[in-house]
């Protein structure tokens, strides 16, 4: 059978940021918190333009005239009924009818998945996968809102794809009914977070879908564990320090699957105890071994994601443009998507070219600051516009 995959990308992200630092300042947290913490240091917002003009920008970089199929994620949808991606399709003047998923940063990877079963099913036939988001959380809950950002990304998919080949038949996935992050109509744009829960959830999902992922893939590990069969790893980044943790999770559950520990389980019970869970990860991130798996198969992920900040479902795909810029032709990766609420999905995939580039970088470096006085402002008409 064809192989089916990633053949083009776009991204688009908004011409504005903002320092997280003086926004640190701003909300009488440490300076560093954002930095040192957190592993972020700019914020994109979309000041001057809407989500979907900028899902626009990013589909306009690759080639969409032949496609028929088009798979949204997102969750900066304020609409119960009619998906905002019809808005997106008729600036762009088609008149098609879109497929849009929603379970938060999710979304982004499930409609990939869709496209893909799409083009497998249609003789390798084109899709385009478009996910696009901006986060943005009330000032009550300041250490959530110095994880903002936002982005788009385009994605055509089809047979014998010249990026990323997905193996997406035998994906790991796994979900529970946890509420760490949800959006009422009442609050809208601006979740309700439960921040010491949502760690836990994010570890333990993600930590069970690739258990499952390992399961339906057995014979090809050939009894290899997963730390040593993928070159990359590319997660969802809520911020780049909730990576390092997962990749610490992960590589103490393959390499000392004997020592005991508190487990994620009894953190979710009572997040109280997760700084208690998560000084044994501390003890990972110190050991040699690891640091040596981090900055080989992590780090390459995480390049551009503390210069967007969160862009929930486009977050990984941020992640993944930055690997397949170093990646060369047969290297593996594994994708591990989260979305709040609460989900999981690992998925493999094998690089298909030694040269991949995109003008991400440029268009951070061209990037224009606000000053906290905008970025109020901006917030402020936010608001306006959700009780109007």
């Amino acid at each position: 059978m064809k192989k089916i995959g990633i053949s083009q990308i776009g991204i688009a992200i908004p011409e504005f940021f903002i320092s997280l630092e003086e926004l640190s300042r701003k909300r009488k947290l440490p300076p560093e918190y954002g930095k040192k913490g957190l592993g972020v240091f700019e914020a994109r917002i979309p000041f001057g333009i809407s989500v979907e003009d900028l899902a626009v920008q990013a589909l306009k970089k690759i080639d969409f005239h032949d496609v028929e199929r088009f798979y949204f994620g997102t969750e900066s949808d304020p609409d119960a009924s009619k998906p905002v991606a019809v808005k997106v399709l008729k600036k762009i003047g088609l008149n098609l009818v879109p497929f849009q998923t929603k379970f938060a940063c999710l979304g982004g990877l499930e409609a990939l998945i869709l496209a893909c079963e799409y083009s497998f099913a249609h003789s390798g036939k084109p899709a385009v996968v478009l996910t696009f988001d901006r986060s943005v959380y009330s000032e009550n809950d300041p250490r959530a809102e110095i994880t903002q950002g936002c982005a788009a990304v385009a994605l055509r998919v089809e047979g014998r794809p010249k990026i990323l080949s997905l193996e997406w038949q035998n994906f790991g996935h796994y979900a529970s009914d946890i509420d760490d992050f949800f959006v009422p109509p009442s609050s809208f744009p601006f979740p309700i977070v439960d921040g010491e829960l949502t760690k836990p959830a994010y570890l333990e999902c993600q930590k069970r879908a690739l258990e499952d992922w390992k399961r339906k893939n057995a014979k090809k590990l050939k009894k290899k564990n997963a730390t040593e069969i993928f070159d990359y790893f590319v997660l969802h980044v809520p911020f780049p320090k909730m990576v390092e943790w997962a990749a610490a999770l992960f590589w103490r559950h393959e390499n000392e699957k004997s020592k005991e520990h508190l487990k994620l389980s009894q953190c979710l019970k009572n997040p109280s105890l997760f700084p208690e869970y998560k000084k044994d990860l501390d003890r990972v991130r110190l050991l040699p071994e690891f640091k040596k798996f981090f900055e080989e198969k992590i780090k390459p992920g995480l390049r551009y994601n503390p210069y967007v900040g969160n862009s929930y479902t486009s977050s990984i795909f941020v992640s993944l443009l930055s690997v397949l810029e170093k990646a060369r032709k047969g290297e593996k990766i594994g994708l591990g998507g989260y979305g709040a609420g609460a989900g999981a999905i690992c998925l493999a995939g094998e690089v298909m070219s030694d040269f991949f580039t995109t003008d991400l970088k440029k268009q951070i470096q061209k990037g224009k600051k606000l000053s906290i006085k905008e970025y109020e402002k901006w917030r402020k008409n936010l608001f306006l516009a959700r009780v109007s």
